[in-house]
């Protein structure tokens, strides 16, 4: 018997990757299970299908290393749900490429939408396979198109910057306001939709549909070489000038002014500023750092290398990872948008001595 797309699908996954993890994801749920064959994790599918939305990892997992995180994870929380981080990725098994078409906000591609970002996928795929690269896989993901090249990198520093340098090169090359290029697909833990589901998002309605996911395998599918990929690197290394590098600015030894800023409303200070994110966790949250124009490489859409964390009983905080701000905190931010007393819940007391 022939299989099906997704089982073949699947099947070239577990030969490269070895271990994958299923997510499935539903509202704001999440729930993840590891799998060592296709027919565990299409069971599992199966059984979660009918709601929510299925992805899975795309590289090879470490699994020893996995295994230790997972369990010291479960020992700081047992009911925490722990997926797999970047670190417990050994080697990259696809490059994976996603075309997104602009669209409102959490709401599913139209046809002619979805066709846009096809044009544009199948264009890259021309331009690399004319520089020699192998045909790849071709998906539309639900609301978008991917395509995948087979590989084998290792996750490391070097397979890591020429990524950094393929994907912003092909962000600005071929983002725009119709179809953006997703330049921060290219972590070694990302997710992709499992092909074959149906992607949910927003209400199903005729002209902006859910749709089942599919993809199209080329036979055979081979491997692009690792020089094809360090080529194309340094292709777009090439066309980046050089950062300019500016001083950090000198922080003033105090700041001052008329609230308590232990009762900032740090989130809502920043959604004013319209440099707010999301939610990374309980207190934590991803914002869009004040000097992203000063960096080298450019920001996560999930807004993880920038945060800020309210206070608990003392001030909120700030950290950006960008070497640029290495050394600014809340007080950098404080000076440069002077009107963080407008989200004080209380004014400043100060402490009068006895005597």
């Amino acid at each position: 018997m022939t299989p099906n797309p997704t089982e073949k699908y699947l099947a070239h996954l577990f030969h490269d990757a070895g271990l994958v993890e299923l997510c499935h994801m539903r509202d704001r749920q999440l729930n993840v299970s590891h799998h060592k064959d296709a027919l565990s994790l299409l069971a599992e599918a199966r059984a979660r299908h009918s709601i929510g939305n299925l992805f899975t990892t795309l590289n090879k997992i470490d699994v020893k290393g996995w295994l230790a995180y997972e369990a010291e994870g479960r020992q700081a929380d047992p009911t925490k749900i722990i997926r797999t981080p970047d670190s417990c990725i050994s080697r990259y098994c696809r490059l994976f490429f996603d075309f997104d078409p602009a669209r409102p906000k959490g709401q599913s591609s139209t046809a002619e939408e979805l066709a846009t970002a096809e044009t544009r996928a199948r264009g890259l795929v021309a331009k690399l396979m004319a520089l020699g690269w192998p045909t790849p896989l071709l998906a539309m993901s639900g609301n978008g198109w991917h395509a995948h090249f087979r590989t084998a990198l290792p996750n490391n520093q070097e397979t890591n910057e020429q990524l950094r340098e393929i994907y912003t090169g092909l962000a600005a090359e071929l983002s725009d306001d119709e179809v953006t290029f997703d330049r921060a697909v290219r972590n070694p833990a990302r997710l992709c939709t499992l092909y074959g589901s149906v992607k949910r998002k927003g209400v199903n309605h005729p002209e902006r549909p859910h749709r089942q996911s599919r993809c199209f395998i080329p036979d055979p599918w081979l491997q692009v070489h690792p020089r094809q990929v360090a080529g194309l690197a340094n292709f777009y290394a090439a066309q980046t000038p050089a950062p300019e590098i500016r001083p950090a600015p000198v922080r003033a030894a105090k700041v001052g002014g008329r609230g308590d800023y232990r009762s900032l409303d740090v989130v809502a200070w920043f959604m004013v500023h319209g440099a707010y994110v999301g939610r990374l966790g309980a207190h934590v949250h991803g914002v869009r750092c004040p000097w992203s124009s000063e960096h080298s490489t450019p920001s996560p859409k999930s807004g993880s290398d920038t945060i800020i964390f309210e206070g608990d009983g003392g001030w909120p905080g700030f950290n950006c990872k960008h070497s640029h701000c290495a050394d600014r905190d809340i007080r950098d931010v404080m000076t440069l948008w002077d009107d963080a007393d407008n989200f004080c819940g209380a004014a400043f007391q100060p402490v009068r001595r006895a005597g």
